[in-house]
């Protein structure tokens, strides 16, 4: 008799879960939080790429400044727009950007861009050579370290175009541009970001 009263009373309690109505509020909620919650996660991302891509540019041109150094002979960072993608090399000054191996390129993040108008290191074509079809960016340190315009040019006795400024961007975000300054004859480098005001035309500085 007892156990006849127990069943009758969990049968006449509602069963737990939720309803249709419940549900499809619920589902409402989530879509509204991930359509505010997207363009900041996005933003958030492209950020990152675009500070790890000049962070990356900044440790290749010194690792170039190293080897150059340490072999007593030219070397360059050599910097290439492919499609969507920006691809470096670091290589020996006296081959051109058309003599490495393609194994040798490697991506930045996806989507990020040279700005042309920022960036101011030398632009050569494939053979090093500052005419024709100009596709590459180079950053040239001779076997004393120092910038130099060409691969034989002594610390002081080049080229002011030696110095230079790579400016990187993503075309999902505005005027968030980020640049690696190559800032003296001798190679020092550094990283700065867009300013409020221009200097020369120029806001990356």
């Amino acid at each position: 008799m007892l156990i006849n009263k127990t069943l009758k009373g969990r049968a006449a309690k509602p069963a737990g879960g939720f309803t249709m109505v419940e549900t499809l509020i619920l589902i409402l909620i989530i879509g509204i939080f991930c359509a505010i919650a997207s363009p900041s996660w996005l933003m958030f991302i492209n950020n990152h790429r675009l500070k790890v891509s000049v962070d990356r540019a900044y440790s290749l041109m010194e690792l170039a400044r190293s080897n150059a150094k340490r072999d007593k002979i030219a070397w360059q960072t050599s910097f290439k727009q492919v499609g969507e993608n920006l691809q470096v090399a670091v290589h020996k000054a006296e081959i051109t950007p058309a003599q490495v191996p393609a194994n040798q390129w490697k991506n930045l993040e996806h989507k990020i861009k040279i700005h042309t108008h920022e960036t101011t290191l030398l632009k050569v074509n494939e053979n090093n050579k500052a005419t024709g079809n100009k596709t590459i960016r180079r950053a040239t340190f001779n076997f004393r370290g120092c910038a130099v315009y060409n691969g034989t040019d002594e610390c002081g006795q080049t080229s002011l175009q030696a110095k230079g400024r790579l400016t990187l961007f993503h075309p999902d975000l505005k005027n968030s541009e980020r640049c690696v300054i190559v800032s003296t004859i001798l190679g020092h480098k550094r990283i700065s970001q867009r300013q409020r005001k221009a200097l020369d035309g120029r806001y990356c500085y």
